[in-house]
């Protein structure tokens, strides 16, 4: 697959100028005000880490920052013609009472299949990579296995000079409070012994909902984001890798918290984070 994914790639729109328009774009319709993108390394492995309340999150990190983020989307998104083609030929679909339709159903598989990989080739030259969300397998061990090869790779990711983004909340929040970090960023950053930059987005929760919308607020808010600086391995808590985790992982939520503040209490809140 990753051979086909390279011949489609000519088919790929480059991610720098479709990011020039997304941005252009946004920039018209909505009002986003950013600070601290020079604190994003321009080469080198990194994570860079957020938290969560809106899907604006990721294009509004994703055309700001000065470098590509690669991005980890549930598997679903990279295989579109599963559920075309689940839907087109299930048993009482419409199609299935056309004449002669099951004689074009080889056809239709091959092109649907052909469109997936080009959307596939899109996804993985903007950043995108996917992965299963809560993989179970056939067994515990299985599942286990899963989820440390995939660390494996995503500190892959990062040793061969990618800026990854990850959520350490897990998922969007559903009240607009910041929910509490897992440890898997900052696990990642102590083992690919690269930097982790801290960033925190306030005024976009709910932005994208039909309520949002329909009432013209989408046009009135204002997001913010802003970008921390980032903190060096050579910060990182000098004890064993479970523990500095844990330890890493607070000082972080604390990082993004006050990133989320507005800039009178920011300094506030970062001069009661704990140095490490």
């Amino acid at each position: 697959m990753e051979d086909t994914n390279q011949t489609l790639r000519i088919f790929a729109i480059p991610l720098e100028p479709a990011r020039q328009v997304i941005r252009a774009l946004m920039d018209r319709l909505f009002k986003i005000e950013v600070s601290g993108v020079e604190h994003i390394p321009l080469e080198g492995g990194g994570i860079i880490v957020c938290n969560h309340t809106d899907l604006i999150d990721v294009p509004v990190q994703a055309v700001h920052s000065p470098r590509r983020i690669v991005y980890f989307g549930k598997a679903e998104l990279f295989e579109p013609d599963e559920e075309v083609t689940r839907f087109l030929f299930q048993e009482g679909s419409f199609l299935n009472m056309l004449p002669g339709i099951m004689l074009l159903k080889p056809v239709l598989s091959r092109f649907l299949s052909f469109w997936a990989d080009i959307v596939r080739a899109q996804m993985h030259e903007w950043g995108g990579r996917p992965i299963v969300r809560n993989f179970r397998g056939d067994s515990a061990r299985e599942s286990v296995e899963y989820y440390r090869d995939l660390e494996d790779y995503m500190v892959q990711l990062i040793k061969e000079g990618n800026l990854i983004s990850l959520y350490p909340e897990g998922t969007r929040t559903d009240t607009g409070v910041m929910a509490p970090f897992k440890a898997l960023a900052a696990k990642l950053a102590i083992r690919a012994q690269a930097p982790i930059i801290p960033t925190g987005i306030t005024g976009s929760f709910g932005f994208l909902t039909p309520q949002s919308i329909l009432s013209g607020r989408i046009f009135s808010t204002k997001i913010h984001y802003n970008v921390g600086k980032p903190i060096p391995p050579s910060e990182f808590p000098k004890t064993d890798e479970k523990k500095a985790a844990k330890e890493l992982t607070a000082e972080l939520e604390k990082q993004v918290y006050a990133l989320t503040l507005h800039p009178e209490r920011r300094d506030h809140a970062r001069g009661k984070t704990r140095v490490l």
